[in-house]
């Protein structure tokens, strides 16, 4: 059985590890803070995963079954409309969200 000493040595050295690797973000952020590439990135990243996780999904749906395409194709349309209208991408993803899940659930 390991001795109190081993172990808390260990829990220090993880802890002083894991505090360090959430340091190095701040530390290097002044660095980075003016790299046109990291304020692009930062400006298509996140349009880039949704749109990407959109096409995913499309991809999945059993389009031979009305009754499983359907909810998917009119939350994804929803989706489009409210983001059209409102500009946010948050209020889009929620009411295209629970569009999906009350048609395929209550509706078809």
């Amino acid at each position: 059985m390991p001795s109190i000493a081993y172990i808390l040595s260990a829990i220090g050295i993880a802890a002083g590890i894991t505090f360090i690797l959430r340091l190095i973000p701040f530390g290097i952020k002044s660095i980075l803070k003016d790299n046109k590439l990291i304020a692009d990135l930062a400006a298509w990243i996140p349009m880039g995963a949704i749109l990407i996780l959109g096409v995913y999904v499309m991809a999945e749906i059993d389009y031979s079954s009305t009754t499983t395409a359907l909810p998917y194709l009119i939350a994804a349309v929803v989706t489009v409309l409210v983001h059209s209208w409102r500009k946010n991408i948050a209020l889009s993803l929620l009411i295209g969200t629970a569009t999906c899940v009350v048609l395929a659930n209550w509706v078809f």
